[in-house]
């Protein structure tokens, strides 16, 4: 039988965090095709890694991350979609059981940037 291994990163390196006005933030999101938004704690997100390349896959195999961004906004509670003021609505998927990104967010909340 196939043996799995469940292991967390030791490491998530992070580039630059870019909070933004709820509007901003759905305009944003919404011109990116592909682009996920998650909510987890009060807080509307998304991450974006790094360019893919050969150092940073021995990075990940060495249990380390590095992403370029995170985009966020503030928004006390989950809803399927949100909406700006000039209607633009994008999906909101519920990450709150994932215990990653409720780190991520502790620490975010923790960071200068959060009260901007």
């Amino acid at each position: 039988m196939t043996k799995f291994v469940h292991r967390p990163y030791d490491k998530i390196y992070v580039r630059d965090m870019i909070k933004l006005s709820l509007d901003d933030f759905i305009g944003m999101m919404s011109s990116l095709e592909a682009a996920s938004v998650y909510w987890t704690d009060g807080v509307l997100f998304a991450s974006f890694a790094m360019t893919e390349s050969e150092e940073l896959a021995k990075k990940e195999m060495q249990n380390e991350m590095f992403l370029d961004k995170i985009i966020f906004a503030v928004y006390e509670k989950h809803t399927k979609t949100v909406k700006s003021s000039t209607n633009l609505e994008i999906g909101v998927l519920n990450m709150q059981k994932s215990k990653l990104y409720q780190d991520l967010i502790a620490w975010l909340k923790t960071q200068s940037v959060w009260n901007e």
